[in-house]
């Protein structure tokens, strides 16, 4: 199927919705009202979209705690709204595979050759995530994370690591909380789904990339 142009968010909208979920929560900054102008309430892409604001831009943990009071029951499926990647029900099966292996947190993992741009993962052989590392300047490392499904359980945890955060900390990035939910006895897994693709228009090549093959 030719793909057709449309804004870059949309595929993960419609991604996330192939797998069933039932609201897509989306977090704004300020100066992006035009995201919520052109989802609205979700309906005209066949899914529930609500929004959260975040004030100050303090890492994606403190963004993604904002959500914990209205997902505290849930199964959460993350991704980036930056990012395109394929399959298209690459949700659907990393959902699958969470729910299969009875994980508290599964990281959908894709290879690539320049880790320094990426939150790097190391699993055993039995797809259990030993330790991540964010944007290494030198890794033998070959699979970075780019989408994550996780319980009720992480929830709580993420919401207690962001909270124990006081001022001056560094700004945290979200592979900080993998780690803590692993040296915390969380099981968390690995998911590799076959022939996928990531790419993030954050970076130059990437966003070449995606022009090139999306008809952008």
């Amino acid at each position: 199927m030719e793909k057709r142009p449309k804004v870059i968010s949309q595929y993960l909208v419609e991604n996330l919705r192939e797998s069933g979920v039932e609201r897509i929560y989306i977090i704004l900054g300020e100066g992006k009202s035009a995201i919520m102008e052109y989802y609205g309430n979700g309906s005209r892409f066949g899914v529930e979209i609500a929004y959260l604001y975040q004030e100050e831009l303090n890492g994606m943990p403190h963004a993604l705690a904002l959500a914990a009071p209205w997902i505290a029951d849930s199964t959460v499926l993350f991704g980036m709204p930056d990012t395109i990647m394929e399959p298209d029900n690459l949700f659907a099966s990393l959902l699958s595979f969470h729910t299969n292996r009875d994980a508290d947190l599964t990281l959908g993992l894709f290879e690539t050759e320049t880790p320094q741009n990426f939150g790097m993962v190391r699993v055993d052989e039995s797809d259990n995530v030993e330790f991540t590392i964010d944007k290494p300047v030198e890794s033998n490392l070959d699979k970075m994370w780019g989408c994550a499904c996780w319980s009720s359980r992480f929830t709580g945890l993420l919401a207690e690591y962001v909270g124990a955060l006081r001022p001056p900390a560094k700004e945290s990035v979200l592979g900080d909380v993998f780690n803590f939910a692993i040296d915390n006895g969380f099981h968390v897994a690995g998911f590799t789904p076959e022939k996928s693709q990531y790419i993030d228009i954050g970076t130059t090549a990437e966003l070449d990339l995606a022009l090139k093959r999306f008809h952008l």
